[in-house]
């Protein structure tokens, strides 16, 4: 038996390139009313947005408490992944080739569950074998590891078996957490590999070659 069986994807900067997008809304819509410090998007970066708020509340305070950037966050959503993101190149046909052998392909995403329905629809990504929000579960998101070993269970695969696509530090040290193999993907971007990454690709033909080459 082949060690992979399942290909895990992040959604946001992995399959649709919405990171640009929050992280200016981030910095527009809620770091400039924080009390005091200086939050960055290295507290944000990958993480679902419930969570962040909460603890920037806690950390730098914010008028009027989460609740209020919560509904920002909702109305912001529906535009943001129903008319301005695009798929990345190659992925619904991508998905189709890894069904086509055998492989279980997953979207394990930060967002919430109605944000990656919006996705999936709209770029015609399904079937998929498993679709898991953080938060559809009562532990902890990214980076802990709970999502990713969630994810697994769902599958009845181990973690191990799993080969994960992060664009994020939070993701890709969720993912290391639960025991998988992580292919970080930084679209036009260099980066090293870091402790949390077994590989990197820069461009979606290299994510999708990295992929194959591990899988055979």
């Amino acid at each position: 038996m082949p060690r992979f069986q399942t290909v895990l994807f992040d959604m946001d900067g992995v399959l649709v390139d919405s990171e640009s997008f929050w992280q200016q809304f981030w910095r527009d819509q809620v770091f400039v009313h924080a009390k005091t410090g200086d939050p960055t998007l290295a507290d944000v970066n990958g993480r679902n947005f419930r969570e962040s708020l909460e603890e920037l509340a806690t950390t730098y305070g914010l008028p009027g408490g989460p609740e209020r950037y919560e509904r920002r966050f909702e109305t912001a959503a529906e535009t943001v992944y129903g008319e301005q993101v695009s798929i990345t190149p190659g992925m619904p046909d991508f998905f189709a080739l890894l069904r086509d052998r055998g492989v279980k392909v997953g979207i394990v995403s930060s967002a919430p569950a109605d944000w990656i329905e919006t996705v999936i629809q709209r770029f015609d990504l399904a079937p998929i074998d498993t679709v898991v929000s953080a938060e559809q579960i009562d532990r902890p998101g990214k980076p802990e590891p709970f999502i990713y070993e969630h994810a697994a269970a769902e599958l009845d695969v181990p973690p191990a078996t799993c080969l994960v696509v992060e664009d994020s530090v939070n993701g890709a040290q969720a993912a290391a957490r639960a025991g998988s193999t992580v292919i970080r993907f930084r679209r036009n971007t260099t980066v090293p590999a870091t402790d949390h990454t077994d590989s990197v690709a820069h461009s979606p033909d290299d994510l999708q070659r990295t992929i194959l080459k591990l899988l055979s």
